[in-house]
């Protein structure tokens, strides 16, 4: 008998030594991932025709460093070549930089607009030392837009555009802090982090992802003091009154449109949504760039309009 509690004392012991190995391999797997390399993604994009470099020089633009509240600084890039009070904030996705909002900032321009683009936490040339899928970034998308409002004016109407990560800081943004957008558009956002890295986890281990998810919690807590429990679009989306526009194409494996689809039906009007046949993660304007443009083009006029 005695033996016995010995072995299930051992076993429970080597269990929670190794979850809270494999927690704290997560946690810096999630916290520090690899960024692509800027140089890197303005090949991908030149290659793919979304990206001139040099004509996106030449557009009349200002590229600042805004002080964050924590003590590091956010690059930004405010450009307005249209004689126009509309501007649009557009928010990249986890890994990128702002070099990758370029293609949807050269459609807004086109479509009479100004746009910021800039490096969220811990991306391109902003600091930061964690990445935390919105928790922090979304006080830093709070500050490009008030020193937007304070340099260009106070008057001036603005949209937010986000993918991804960018899109969940733009809806936390919304439902949390001060949301002084008038529209937003929201492509291929998860609807709370736990589901989406219980959506990574089962794609390596079919076991265990609750208490993996609960231990690497544990270190975000001690690591860079936020709760992954707490980076929760849906919980606030019904918060937002503003119009907002949902994308998600549908075979998208990294974060399932499904989650958009929940963001969707939590949230009041008015709201449209279109999910794509095409295209694998943030690829609904790679794969669909017309109609893209159509369905955000509609929808600005139809709920937005100045």
């Amino acid at each position: 008998m005695k033996s016995m509690i010995k072995w299930l004392i051992a076993a429970i012991s080597s269990l929670i030594i190794f979850l809270v190995s494999l927690g704290y391999y997560a946690s810096s797997q999630i916290l520090f991932f690899k960024l692509r390399d800027v140089e890197v993604i303005k090949r991908r994009e030149t290659r793919a025709k979304r990206l001139n470099m040099e004509e996106f020089q030449q557009l009349e633009q200002d590229d600042v460093l805004i002080p964050s509240r924590f003590d590091y600084s956010i690059n930004a890039i405010f450009v307005h070549p249209n004689e126009t009070d509309k501007w649009i904030v557009l928010c990249h996705g986890v890994t990128e930089n702002k070099i990758s909002s370029i293609k949807y900032l050269n459609m807004f321009v086109e479509m009479g607009y100004n746009a910021v683009i800039y490096d969220a936490r811990r991306h391109g040339n902003t600091g930061g030392i964690h990445s935390t899928y919105g928790f922090y970034e979304k006080y830093d998308l709070e500050t490009v837009v008030d020193y937007l409002f304070e340099h260009y004016g106070p008057d001036i109407e603005v949209g937010i555009h986000g993918e991804s990560m960018g899109a969940a800081t733009m809806i936390l943004y919304a439902g949390e802090l001060s949301n002084r957008a008038k529209f937003y558009i929201s492509d291929a956002s998860f609807s709370t982090l736990g589901d989406e890295l219980t959506n990574i986890f089962s794609q390596y281990t079919k076991i265990g992802s609750p208490l993996v998810l609960f231990f690497t919690n544990i270190f975000f807590r001690i690591r860079s003091r936020f709760s992954l429990f707490k980076v929760s679009p849906i919980r606030v989306i019904d918060k937002i009154e503003q119009p907002m526009l949902f994308i998600h194409s549908k075979p998208d494996k990294f974060i399932p449109y499904e989650q958009s689809r929940q963001l969707y039906d939590k949230k009041k009007p008015p709201k449209v949504a279109w999910y794509p046949d095409r295209g694998g993660h943030v690829e609904s304007y790679n794969r669909n760039p017309v109609r893209y443009r159509e369905t955000v083009d509609r929808f600005i006029k139809k709920y937005a309009e100045w």
